[in-house]
């Protein structure tokens, strides 16, 4: 059975947010969860791990310079 579209975005936002290591421990275990017993959301979830090992694999890393990094270092402590 397909899943809906809007619960796919969801699925894969949270996906994104559990690679990246920014997923609450509570949906962490209940997305793995998901990614074991459904194969649908694992294929979504091998999926966004090679997007994202690639991407990382293909794109040069380069400063922003100084002036930048100061400038979002003031805005975020006026938050």
């Amino acid at each position: 059975m397909a899943t809906p579209p809007n619960h796919q975005r969801d699925l894969q936002r949270q996906i994104n947010l559990l690679i990246d290591g920014e997923l609450d421990s509570a949906s962490e275990r209940a997305l793995r969860t998901q990614i074991e017993t459904n194969e649908e959301v694992q294929k979504m979830y091998k999926s966004q791990v090679a997007f994202k090992r690639t991407l990382s694999e293909k794109i040069t890393r380069m400063s922003c310079g100084d002036a930048l990094k100061d400038s979002l270092r003031s805005k975020i402590r006026g938050l």
